[in-house]
């Protein structure tokens, strides 16, 4: 199957010379790292990565584009996304195929795809889930930038997923990966804290400043969990506190994968959208977190 790109033009730009032009942009911007990738010297197994319009979560992004520009040997990026639809099954693997972007085609590991779901109690081979899901999709035109060749894995999650699903998920994942030979990097694509009317989500009121400071707080001890690899106690955060942060279960699952290969991660890069807007009464949380 090709799955055509269905943000092109509302997230990012559908031009190629303009999208990468966009890109660019997210990089040198003031909110962005300031500078475009050169040659890592780390060796990086996953991230976390918001997923919204590139004028707002773009130079977060870019903050983990620019760390892992370079890496070398990538076979496969393995991007789990977020279901916002609500169709298709708990845990959904693209099949194989290709997805379009302004920037070109990128193949669909289709035999990665395959093994993931045969090892999984859980991820099933679906096409509904993505088809108008722009999650995953927005990773992919950084991608393209940054490679000439790689391939990808889509998968997304729906609704509730519990720490069990996502730990056979990374399990699953894991075993496809040694039993292909692939040399593997998993994106978590979420973005935070979801704040005001336009999300049906006022916790909290105040002044504009009032407002920034809370959402700063919520994510901040999100984020903390995160980066100590902590996913128990990241998802009881979640529970207890009622936080939007819409990508929750990527984010276990990156936890889950991170803690086979490191003992910690790093905030790269964190603000809200409402410090490029100006408008705080609805706003968006957006962290550049690597491991």
């Amino acid at each position: 199957m090709e799955r055509e790109s269905f943000v092109a033009g509302q997230f990012y730009e559908s031009n190629p010379k303009a999208l990468k032009e966009r890109i660019k942009w997210c990089f040198l911007s003031s909110f962005g790292p300031h500078e475009l990738p050169n040659q890592s010297l780390e060796n990086y197994f996953a991230a976390v990565v918001p997923h919204a319009g590139y004028t707002y979560s773009g130079p977060a992004a870019a903050y983990v584009y620019k760390e892992i520009g370079e890496l070398k040997g990538i076979d496969t990026f393995v991007i789990i996304g977020t279901n916002h639809s609500g169709v298709g099954p708990s845990v959904s693997v693209f099949p194989g195929g290709k997805w379009k972007t302004p920037l070109g085609e990128i193949e669909v590991d289709n035999d990665f795809s395959k093994s993931i779901v045969a090892l999984s109690h859980f991820a099933k081979l679906d096409t509904s889930a993505h088809i108008h899901e722009h999650s995953v999709e927005v990773q992919l035109p950084f991608l393209q930038f940054l490679f000439k060749t790689f391939k990808i894995v889509p998968i997304v999650f729906r609704g509730n997923n519990t720490i069990k699903e996502a730990n056979d998920l990374v399990d699953s994942i894991e075993k496809a990966a040694k039993v292909l030979g692939r040399r593997i990097f998993v994106i978590a694509s979420s973005d935070f804290t979801h704040y005001g009317n336009h999300y049906n989500y006022l916790p909290f009121f105040g002044s504009s400043l009032e407002i920034r400071k809370k959402v700063y707080e919520l994510d901040k001890m999100a984020i903390s969990e995160i980066l100590k690899l902590h996913e128990i106690q990241f998802l009881d955060y979640i529970h207890r506190t009622g936080a939007t942060i819409c990508g929750f279960a990527p984010i276990i699952a990156a936890i889950a994968y991170a803690k086979k290969h490191v003992k910690s991660g790093k905030l790269l890069k964190y603000y809200c959208s409402g410090d490029i807007s100006g408008d705080y009464t609805n706003c968006v949380g957006y962290a550049s977190i690597i491991f």
